[in-house]
């Protein structure tokens, strides 16, 4: 194990390079210009390497630019084996490259995580414990949804769309203005909801059915706590699960049986 300080930007390059065939990037904000970094390292394996991504799709990230959907819409051109997956409430900062490295660290993949923050994280090259962060990391991505790179797109021209409204309300903040504004941000905020409760992300990713959506969350929580009992387990499957598990949402189940 070996302490990784601040700018680590070139450990970040050697990291990127040492990869080989996978790689896991796990980070609530990224930006473009580190991605270009991954991907320039990444070109000469382009059709044989995997590059799974773990973040949060938090609409005021998109909009005020923390996390440019953009440059993961563009990660999934270049390097076509990406995979992005949005879990909500998503904090944690890791790297891992095939089953030789992994960086656990308080630095987001952006030009400041890199560069210009007081960052401090460790790098890790023992084989069990890279295989452990690893799956760790798989089980986080199985409790989110795989987000299709079509939705990459949709989401990244509705953020530019906000983007230049909250300009408009910055300029005159007019009550239609601001309206307008924050009508673009709900659209984004529905949005975000169907690909996380709706059948339209499922279709590329079998497991993330909202009934294997649930099972995950439910294995998640026992092999993290031992036996529970239900009324123990329900208020955190609600945790893991809020849009799935809204109080306020009335959920009918009908059975349909043969006559």
């Amino acid at each position: 194990m070996q302490s990784i300080k601040s700018p680590w930007g070139a450990t970040f390059d050697r990291f990127a390079g040492s990869i080989q065939e996978s790689a896991i990037i796990a980070a609530p904000y990224i930006t473009r210009q580190p991605v270009e970094r991954l991907a320039s390292k990444l070109r000469s394996r382009r059709a044989s390497v995997r590059v799974d991504v773990l973040t949060n799709l938090h609409a005021d990230s998109l909009i005020d630019g923390s996390l440019d959907i953009g440059a993961l819409a563009w990660l999934c051109e270049q390097i076509p084996g990406t995979t992005v997956r949005h879990l909500r409430y998503l904090h944690a900062k890791a790297y891992v490259a095939d089953e030789h490295t992994a960086i656990v660290t308080s630095s987001n993949l952006t030009n400041g995580g890199l560069f210009r923050n007081h960052e401090l994280g460790v790098s890790i090259t023992d084989p069990g414990g890279v295989k452990d962060i690893a799956q760790d990391l798989r089980e986080y991505g199985n409790l989110g949804v795989l987000v299709p790179a079509d939705a990459l797109t949709e989401l990244d021209a509705m953020a530019q769309q906000a983007q230049a409204s909250k300009a408009t309300v910055a300029r005159s903040a007019s009550n239609r203005a601001v309206a307008a504004h924050y009508a673009i941000r709900n659209n984004m905020n529905e949005r975000l909801v169907e690909l996380r409760t709706t059948g339209e992300a499922f279709a590329t990713n079998p497991r993330a059915s909202i009934t294997a959506q649930f099972c995950d969350a439910v294995r998640y929580v026992l092999r993290q706590n031992g036996p529970m009992s239900t009324s123990q387990m329900n208020p955190l499957i609600q945790n893991l699960l809020p849009e799935l598990c809204d109080d306020a949402v009335e959920h009918i189940a009908i059975i349909e049986r043969d006559p």
